[in-house]
């Protein structure tokens, strides 16, 4: 499926802020289901799978930051992300948190907390992406798209695994300090 099997915006003044007027109301769940596959498939297609050169957490940026751009650069993502039926949007997010949650179960990550549990966190970190992504394209003017990949992975990263985080500075708790 390509960007071209879900039809643009009625107008191109829709691109750049909020959804207004009729097409807005108009999304049926078809074209959203549609738009979320095409989401879908974009990062499924950029998947190194699991034997990634650099782990797990370059293969979840991959997947992350594509998920974003093509979000990004759709005609639709002003108005899907605006768009008051929130189900079909819903279901979305939960087939994408269940898949990253079972990656992160099954990829020995060594992430393994006993709370909160990995399909917790990616439902989480899926959230997270959506409502940066959702902020980005519904605001006008829009942010610099790798702005927002950088801040959604950022996130993504900071949820699913705060203690492999590689930059900044790090501190060392004392033995026994907390």
């Amino acid at each position: 499926m390509t960007t071209e099997s879900v039809a643009p915006p009625a107008r191109p003044a829709d691109l750049g802020t909020a959804p207004r007027g009729p097409r807005a109301g108009h999304l049926s769940t078809e074209e959203l289901t549609a738009y979320f596959d095409t989401l879908a498939e974009a990062a499924q297609r950029i998947d190194p799978g699991p034997s990634a050169p650099g782990g797990w957490e370059n293969r979840e940026r991959l997947r992350f930051s594509t998920w974003v751009r093509t979000a990004y650069e759709h005609p639709l993502s002003a108005a899907v992300f605006g768009h008051p039926d929130a189900g079909a949007a819903r279901c979305a997010q939960h087939r994408q948190a269940a898949e990253l949650g079972l990656r992160m179960d099954v990829s020995g990550t060594g992430i393994r907390p006993a709370r909160p549990a990995p399909h917790v966190r990616a439902a989480a970190a899926v959230a997270a992406v959506w409502s940066v992504t959702a902020l980005a394209v519904t605001q006008s003017p829009r942010p610099p798209r790798e702005r927002v990949v950088s801040d959604a992975w950022r996130i993504a990263q900071e949820i699913i695994a705060p203690a492999l985080l590689t930059t900044g500075p790090g501190f060392t708790r004392a033995r026994g300090a907390w």
